[in-house]
């Protein structure tokens, strides 16, 4: 039996978001197959410190741009030499790809986004692709209105650790990604009190996501004020970090919310801040997918979100989650009054929403990628 060709997993981010992680959720679960792979990270980045610390064998790219031609030839001569896969995992990665494979490297394209994609780009960047993974079936529309070919299109959408064995292969504990017992809640909940200074038994809706301007914390915050002018007892909380943090923090001030929406920083585990959470609320008007509705999900957190892009996909409206139009703060302060007032339906929907997790898990992902790999020549 020919042993399997090695995949170069391809992403120059310099930090360590949604998409960086299912890149190392999709490698452990095909090293876990026997399927070699090697991470090309920026040198020094937080990708590539996270392989490591997996035990992925990695290397470093110097990532000039999106057609950086050193770094694809470097990736072309390494990849020809061990006849492997090149696999880009973000939009800048697939240009390098795309030049590679002009040196007669195979490559398949990962697309998380559901930005509007030029036909140039279509046809230069991803045209090149041998297939192109869309994580939501909006993001294959908007990649077909490019003009890529739907032969070419595969929707796959991204995963967690839904077992035991899952959690096993990608190196987290096996209670990760399930929902807390009472006593680990409320020592959650305890410790952000303590950290913040807020009430033990205020109402924590939380948010988790980069501070860019599609995740529409605008929004998020035009709907505080509603929700908060009704229910003073509510404290929103918002982890992540990005260009946008000081803008938001300014918002807040100016808005009379400090003290009541709180921007947590970045946390390097933030799974302890989604089982403290009474809601988790995402408010974007442009998501691919969104993995952190998974995760929210997965530890037993009812959803208050958008309908942006690829959202409907993984919440549905009134048996996972509560979904409102996007940049409407009426309608997603509306939502969040049904979650904070019903308690009821706050444990019906979180036992739905974890009850359909196992859709997405990393056997599922990994099947799904290797069948792609093995039809590409």
């Amino acid at each position: 039996m020919m042993k399997p060709r090695p995949i170069y997993h391809l992403n120059g981010e310099s930090g360590l978001r949604g998409g960086e992680r299912q890149l190392l959720y999709l490698a452990a679960a095909l090293r876990a197959r026997g399927r070699r792979g090697v991470v090309f990270a920026r040198a020094g980045g937080e990708l590539e410190a996270a392989a490591r610390r997996q035990g992925f064998e990695t290397a470093a790219l110097p990532f000039f741009g999106e057609w950086d031609p050193i770094s694809a030839a470097k990736l072309a001569w390494r990849a020809r030499g061990e006849d492997a896969l090149i696999h880009a995992h973000t939009g800048h990665a697939a240009g390098i790809a795309a030049l590679a494979s002009w040196a007669g490297a195979p490559v398949v394209s990962h697309r998380r986004v559901d930005f509007p994609v030029s036909g140039l780009s279509a046809r230069l960047k991803y045209g090149a692709a041998g297939a192109v993974v869309c994580v939501s079936k909006a993001i294959a529309e908007v990649m077909k209105a490019a003009g890529t070919p739907g032969a070419k299109l595969a929707v796959i959408p991204d995963g967690l650790p839904a077992t035991a064995e899952e959690s096993r292969w990608a190196g987290v504990e096996p209670g990760r990604f399930l929902v807390p017992a009472p006593e680990e809640r409320a020592a959650h909940r305890a410790a952000l009190a303590e950290e913040f200074r807020f009430p033990s038994d205020s109402i924590l809706i939380g948010n988790l996501a980069a501070l860019v301007p599609h995740k529409d914390h605008d929004t998020l915050l035009a709907a505080a004020v509603i929700v908060l002018l009704q229910r003073p007892q509510v404290k929103f909380l918002i982890a992540g970090r990005g260009p946008e943090e000081a803008n938001l923090f300014e918002s807040i001030r100016r808005m009379g919310l400090l003290g009541k929406v709180i921007l947590v920083g970045h946390r390097d585990d933030p799974i302890p801040l989604l089982k403290a959470l009474d809601i988790y609320v995402q408010s974007s008007w442009g998501e691919g997918m969104g993995s952190v509705l998974i995760e929210a999900a997965a530890c037993g957190v009812p959803i208050a979100a958008t309908t942006a892009g690829g959202i409907p996909e993984v919440v549905t409206d009134g048996e996972t989650g509560l979904l409102a139009s996007p940049r409407h703060p009426e309608a997603l302060a509306a939502i969040l009054m049904r979650l904070i007032d019903d308690k009821d339906l706050r444990a019906r929907l979180a036992a739905q929403g974890r009850q359909r997790v196992s859709r997405f898990g990393l056997t599922r992902m990994a099947n799904a990628m290797e069948e792609i790999y093995d039809s590409i020549s």
